[in-house]
């Protein structure tokens, strides 16, 4: 009966024991957010925490990757110290793909340890139209100048500054600066009306 069950038991320790190997385990604790438009290029960052009792090589490994995503990691493999966490420098290129949110799967290799895997995403926004720039850009050269001209510099009784010339001056020839005409203004508040209604369009 002995001999039976230590042939039992016998198979189950030399699988067990490649496992314990490296006296512990690394496992993946943390992907920075991923956020870019179709047909561009991200950088990220892949955190590994060692879970043991000695350091070890450990690789990187991208399971269940969507098509369209080419991951990049200028070094691959790295040294892993206990209780310590190594960053992991990469980049994701995405193809010619629709907007939405993409998983991926980052796993960690090293002799002797089990995986230690964690799930991240890729959120792909919309790129914007040549429209919208401009006209996101025209509504901050707006505010822009709104802003500018509610500051003025105030001159004080004794700064010493040219007083505004008298009528008489002014009939002499010594004009005052006229304000500037709303025309500028205006043809910037009908441009953007119809960069509105075109983006409506579309």
């Amino acid at each position: 009966m002995k001999n039976r069950l230590a042939v039992l038991i016998l198979p189950l320790l030399l699988l067990s024991s490649p496992v314990d190997a490296s006296g512990g385990w690394f496992k993946v604790i943390n992907v920075t957010p991923i956020e870019m438009t179709a047909n561009s290029e991200a950088n990220f960052t892949v955190s590994v925490k060692g879970m043991g009792g000695e350091r070890a090589y450990v690789e990187l490994v991208f399971r269940n990757r969507s098509e369209g995503f080419d991951f990049n990691c200028p070094k691959m493999i790295k040294n892993v110290f206990p209780a310590g966490v190594t960053d992991y420098e990469c980049s994701v290129r995405a193809g010619d793909v629709a907007p939405g949110n993409y998983s991926f799967v980052v796993d960690t290799a090293a002799p002797g340890a089990r995986p230690g895997k964690l799930t991240a995403y890729i959120n792909v926004i919309e790129q914007k139209s040549q429209v919208e720039a401009i006209y996101d850009s025209t509504i901050d050269y707006l505010r822009d100048m709104s802003g500018s001209g509610d500051s003025e510099p105030e001159l004080s009784e004794n700064s010493g500054g040219a007083s505004p010339p008298t009528g008489a001056e002014a009939e002499a020839g010594e004009a005052l600066p006229e304000a500037p005409m709303p025309g500028a203004a205006m043809a910037i508040l009908s441009l953007l009306v119809t960069l509105r209604s075109f983006r409506k369009r579309i």
